[in-house]
């Protein structure tokens, strides 16, 4: 291995070690109960809430596909990200706050787990488990794959990439395994702060090598104005996408989680009031990055502009400068697939181990448990990380879209009395279909136009909901269900407005 790559390669490892630290460090006391480890005793205070939050939803596109995207299309690209991480940072408070007040009272540890009780529906449980597990599970096996080959690029392909993603995944299955949620979270502190830190030095060292901000802007203006206007982007795709980030995101399962974490409300106001600034900072550097790498490698076509950040900086400077500004897409890789891992391992234990397989698993071995989950889980990403099969490839392509159409079903049970099991249950499975049919080519996308299929599904999703909940009544133990649990969100917001 070469010198410059050795230095690469030092770097990588002092960040993957720093992590390792501080996540197993800030575990180690929360470990000792399933309450502690799953959901690190419901104490994730503001800032750390806000970090874990933001930490988990930036992934490794902010780094490659935005600059990617803004090289072809320009900076109004952030126009669509503007827009739609602010309507979902809307819907952290609308469903977060509600998720939490109800977790706070009857000790819910998953969504599935929140979402069946309110109606007393073991189907509403399944359905949303199945749902989120599919999508979640998926997502998570298919991410140290862009870890490997961000740390193959960065050594100059002295480590291979099969090595960064076993690298990666024995770091992330360390902390998380030892310290679970609040290992996670306060990894996640350090990694969120590492992410803007990097994504500013980035477009420092790069554009003062290219004459300056002024210089670089004049230049692209002079060779390509329209990079520089809002995008060739019609209507119906800016509503297409603000429906399928504004309602997806903020019901990711590894959310959920992080809301019923919060210590007090305060934590996700603060959460709620900073995402959008946060969002500003990562995007517009990046995107005014990808822009001007037209003045630096001209004619990239595809997806080769997706790594136009790291080829500036290979361009420009030593291979160690570049990997610790690109530390930034690992935190990025790491932050999630850790959320996800502890999660997914929450609700399988949770929503299925505990209620079908072993009802009498005493409380301090769901944390044995648990950790068996999460070793289990790990070594099927490794698995699929080496070698993906394309039907998961197809279904993270759709994650998103399938999140969304979860959001009817899930704002009903937490502000509508009157929607039923049966409802919810018929609009998950009614907008899964719906994504299903478009996703394998059943329904081709050219008969939507410019619209996407988050649209017909989304609305498929909600029609669905309401018309059903009409037609059908709640069962008894549904409807005392249902009158204790709006009843306790009533009582609270009486007291509040009084």
């Amino acid at each position: 291995m070469s010198g410059p790559a050795m230095g690469a390669m030092a770097v990588i490892i002092c960040y993957l070690a720093i992590t390792l630290g501080i996540g197993i460090y800030s575990g180690r006391q929360s470990a000792k109960s399933s309450e502690g480890y799953f959901l690190a005793a419901r104490e994730l205070g503001p800032y750390v809430m806000f970090f874990t939050l933001f930490a988990t939803n930036i992934s490794a596109f902010a780094y490659m596909g935005a600059p990617g995207g803004a090289y072809h299309l320009g900076v109004g690209f952030f126009g669509y990200l503007a827009t739609t991480t602010s309507l979902a940072a809307v819907f952290f408070y609308a469903i977060g706050y509600r998720t939490w007040l109800l977790g706070r009272k009857y000790e819910f540890m998953t969504a599935p787990q929140l979402l069946g009780a309110i109606y007393n529906s073991r189907g509403v449980t399944l359905v949303m488990l199945l749902a989120f597990a599919v999508f979640t599970v998926a997502y998570m096996l298919v991410q140290p794959i862009g870890a490997g080959y961000v740390i193959n690029a960065i050594t100059g392909g002295a480590i291979p990439a099969y090595v960064g993603v076993l690298m990666v995944l024995i770091f992330i299955t360390i902390y998380v395994f030892m310290g679970g949620l609040k290992a996670t979270a306060y990894a996640d502190l350090f990694q969120g702060s590492i992410m803007i830190i990097c994504v500013a030095l980035a477009f420092l060292l790069i554009v003062f090598k290219i004459g300056g901000p002024t210089e670089a802007a004049h230049n692209l203006m002079a060779i390509s104005p329209e990079l520089f206007g809002r995008g060739n982007f019609s209507l119906e795709q800016w509503i297409s996408f603000g429906l399928v980030i504004a309602l997806g995101v903020p019901v990711f399962p590894q959310l959920f989680t992080k809301y019923l974490a919060a210590k007090n409300p305060d934590s996700l106001k603060t959460t709620m009031t900073l995402y959008p600034v946060a969002m500003i900072v990562i995007y517009i550097p990046v995107l005014f990055l990808g822009a001007f790498g037209t003045l630096v490698f001209p004619g990239l076509e595809g997806k080769a502009s997706d790594s136009i950040i790291p080829m500036m900086l290979q361009n420009f400077y030593a291979p160690w400068v570049g990997a610790l500004v690109l530390s930034a897409v690992l935190a990025a890789i790491m932050s999630t697939t850790a959320s996800q891992l502890i999660t997914i391992s929450t609700m399988i234990l949770k929503d299925f181990y505990i209620p079908y397989v072993n009802k009498n698993l005493s409380a301090d071995k769901e944390v044995t448990v648990g950790r068996v989950f999460i070793f289990v889980l790990a070594i099927l990403a490794c698995y699929i990380a080496l070698n993906p099969p394309s039907a998961i490839l197809t279904i993270v392509t759709w994650a998103f879209t399938g999140y969304a159409v979860l959001t009817p079903g899930i704002l009903a049970a937490l502000y509508w009395r009157g929607s039923t099991a049966t409802g919810v249950i018929c609009s998950v499975l009614a907008g899964e279909a719906t994504v299903a049919l478009f996703a394998f080519g059943i329904i081709p996308a050219s008969v939507l136009g410019n619209w996407q299929a988050c649209v017909p599904a989304v609305i498929i999703s909600t029609v669905v909901l309401i018309v059903v909940s009409l037609m059908t009544k709640h069962s008894p133990d549904e409807q005392r269900a249902i009158d204790d649990k709006h009843g306790f969100m009533d009582s609270i917001f009486k007291s509040q407005n009084a």
